[in-house]
């Protein structure tokens, strides 16, 4: 499959009577490395959408999963883009070819695009009554996540044939499948838009003449469970070699990174961190920690290097994962969240055999005021800063809704950008499995965040009275 992914344009050809049968690859889609190939290309004198299926042992079962999942679609009058072309390639590849849409774009880039809770209500609703259609006609989408959309031309469709289910023969979906499916689609969201969705689910059931107020028990019941499961679903994929992730393994080191950051810059980090390091500009030098910014060839990192300091500190280190290995970890239960923090690039751990030792995160610079500095500012307006205090309690009521404990709320691990708290120091974090834990915790994070403004008394008791989780003593 190696000429495949070669230098593009690349010509394939179909295996079929007809005299056009070539098509052009132009431009590499999606990559699941030995699965799957997505071009975008032309055939027939028009643009196309080229799928392949690699897998010897799954192509054919995929393959012939994704075309019965468009009709399916057609069907259930679902709109998808038309299926021109399906059988293979002249050496035997699986393959299907799709019409084109011009200037689609993926639901999720719509999403981050809209600027207001009015208009990500009025998309949210577009998507709730495609998946009503599904559900109408007895379908589920088993992959149900923003970007198995595409808008083009204001028409919102269905694509990823592949996960298409049909549970029920000529029969709607029941109450509780309904909900547990649509529960998938709203945990694909930031909690932070949860007040959106009693009125997307009610649209929901007004498009399938159901009783609202039932479904919407029944999506409290399984909202939470799908959304922690996804979470956990998602940050175990980050710790392996998928479509985003690559995970490489030696005796002497273990090292994660993104495959779309993938280069020449990356390789060479990846293998001597320290070297790279020694040229970079120092942001820190603790005894703990080292942390040093890095720009080079249009990259611009933070390495964050966890030292050991001493025998006894690398023997009560060495069996328990490393900080960095944690913030890795972090770095993606925040991003599934939609709580911002800088992209994670990769995370080294320095090893001998199964002990582990020095460990290195890598991560995007991302400029902006520390907490503290920003509402020290004097320059910018009162209601500036207002408005940044309300996000920072929007950030807490997220981190207390899913159960998140940061660990060590100073100041300075909390940057502005965009008047966005951006989260960082991502060591100590975790997600807490007890809710009666969890409370403990955040009053420690809570306590310790509001001592970052004993020199502005009106500003920590204005936090003070508007972050969630206030202990109350008893009388």
């Amino acid at each position: 499959m190696k000429t495949l992914t070669n230098t593009l344009p690349i010509t394939v050809s179909l295996n079929n009577s007809t005299e056009e049968s070539s098509i052009q690859c132009e431009r590499l889609l999606r990559n699941l490395p030995a699965k799957r190939l997505v071009y975008k290309g032309s055939w027939q004198q028009r643009s196309v959408i080229i799928k392949m299926f690699l897998d010897p042992k799954s192509a054919r079962r995929h393959w012939a999963r994704e075309k019965s999942g468009v009709k399916a679609l057609n069907d259930a009058r679902v709109a998808t883009p038309e299926l021109l072309f399906s059988g293979e390639l002249d050496d035997g590849i699986p393959v299907l070819v799709f019409d084109f849409l011009p200037h689609a774009q993926t639901a999720l880039e719509v999403w981050h695009n809209l600027t207001n809770l009015d208009q990500r209500a009025s998309f949210l609703h577009q998507l709730v009554g495609i998946v009503a259609g599904l559900h109408d006609a007895g379908l589920v989408q088993e992959d149900l996540h923003l970007e198995n959309f595409l808008v083009s031309g204001q028409q919102l469709y269905a694509i990823d044939g592949d996960a298409i289910r049909l549970r029920n023969k000529d029969k709607p979906l029941d109450l509780n499948s309904s909900s547990k499916n649509l529960a998938l689609l709203f945990a694909q969201l930031s909690p932070k838009y949860d007040s959106l969705l009693e009125s997307a689910a009610l649209h929901y059931a007004s498009q399938r003449n159901m009783a609202g107020p039932q479904l919407l028990d029944q999506l409290k019941l399984d909202l939470p469970k799908v959304r922690r499961k996804r979470c956990h679903k998602y940050i175990e994929k980050c710790y392996r070699t998928c479509s985003e992730f690559i995970r490489s393994q030696s005796t002497r080191e273990v090292s994660l990174s993104r495959r779309d950051a993938q280069g020449e810059t990356l390789s060479r980090l990846l293998n001597d961190p320290d070297a790279f390091m020694r040229h970079g500009e120092l942001l820190k030098d603790g005894n703990s920690t080292t942390v040093v910014r890095v720009q080079l060839d249009g990259c611009d990192w933070v390495i964050k290097r966890y030292n050991i300091k001493n025998p006894w500190h690398a023997l009560s280190r060495c069996f328990r994962p490393t900080r960095a290995w944690i913030s890795w970890g972090n770095a993606h239960l925040l991003k599934i969240s939609g709580i911002a923090t800088p992209r994670a690039i990769a995370v080294i751990e320095k090893r001998i055999g199964p002990l582990r030792s020095t460990g290195y995160y890598v991560c995007d610079f991302v400029a902006g005021l520390h907490a503290e500095d920003f509402f020290q500012d004097e320059t910018l307006a009162a209601a500036t800063k207002e408005r940044v205090a309300e996000n920072f309690v929007q950030l807490f009521s997220l981190f207390h809704q899913l159960l998140i404990s940061h660990g060590d709320c100073k100041a300075t691990n909390f940057l502005l950008k965009n008047n966005e708290p951006w989260v960082l120091d991502l060591d100590a974090m975790h997600e807490c499995s007890s809710p009666a834990r969890f409370q403990k915790l955040f009053q420690v994070d809570r306590e310790r965040f509001l001592r970052n403004w004993k020199s502005q008394p009106e500003l920590q008791l204005w936090f003070d009275k508007h972050l969630p989780g206030k202990y109350k003593k008893k009388p």
